[in-house]
């Protein structure tokens, strides 16, 4: 996420596990651009804004918000570039990339720095586990159209996709529903593990949920079950690069 201020960090994390499949979040709901100064797409103090409905907006009423998306997308893929990483996909934040005129944006820079592979939100139904909310929906609606653009130009997506309803509640429980009741084919699971120290609402919605899905991650129980599965050969764990 090269709009935020660790990002230094996370590339030298990322230098330092050659394993990782490593992807580009693709931003402009937080941090400052990459790109330089901005006109359409920030506030006065060079910030982007923290709702989607104000980016949105923002793009609506301006023509020139497109151009400096586009821009500022390109900027941050080649700020991973120039850190020797190689992306494995794109995603974006709070998933705007979805939007179709930023599916159009996302789809173009893909094929143009030869990322193959992009995120499609689209959710699965997991019994037992939380339910999609009516905003969730729609951006399931907008995943399967970004999924169809993405099969006409030759980006690679999965099949499906499980973690939004999830988002924050992602507990051992949820694992242990999702892995009894995986589909065919290829899927992402979205998590957001981390540690609560130094996090404030003002930063992110996610504060003490990060450590609930981090205990989930590190569960003993949920490690052998996936484990167990893998060596049934009833799952393969790959990342975005090895679609």
């Amino acid at each position: 996420m090269a709009t935020m201020p660790d990002c230094d960090r996370a590339l030298e994390m990322a230098q330092s596990n050659p394993s990782l499949g490593v992807g580009i979040h693709l931003c402009l709901t937080q941090g400052s651009p990459r790109s330089g100064k901005l006109r359409y797409l920030v506030s006065g103090d060079n910030r982007f804004p923290r709702k989607i409905w104000q980016l949105l907006r923002r793009i609506e009423l301006n023509r020139g918000a497109l151009d400096e998306a586009k821009a500022e997308w390109a900027a941050q893929i080649e700020y991973a570039l120039k850190h020797a990483i190689t992306p494995t996909h794109l995603d974006s934040h709070k998933h705007i990339h979805h939007w179709p005129a930023l599916s159009r944006i996302a789809t173009d820079l893909a094929r143009q720095y030869h990322i193959a592979r992009i995120r499609s939100a689209d959710e699965i139904n997991v019994r037992g586990t939380p339910r999609l909310s009516a905003g969730y929906r729609a951006l399931r609606l907008l995943a399967r159209k970004l999924k169809s653009r993405c099969a006409q130009s030759e980006v690679r997506t999965t099949d499906w996709f499980f973690g939004l309803a999830a988002t924050g509640k992602f507990s051992a429980a949820v694992w242990h529903h999702l892995l009894a009741q995986l589909p065919a084919g290829t899927g992402e699971v979205m998590v957001h593990p981390g540690y609560f120290a130094d996090l404030d609402t003002g930063s992110t919605r996610l504060t003490t949920q990060r450590q609930l899905e981090l205990d989930a991650l590190c569960d003993s129980a949920v490690i052998a079950a996936v484990g167990q599965y893998a060596a049934d050969a009833k799952i393969q764990r790959i990342h975005f690069g090895q679609l």
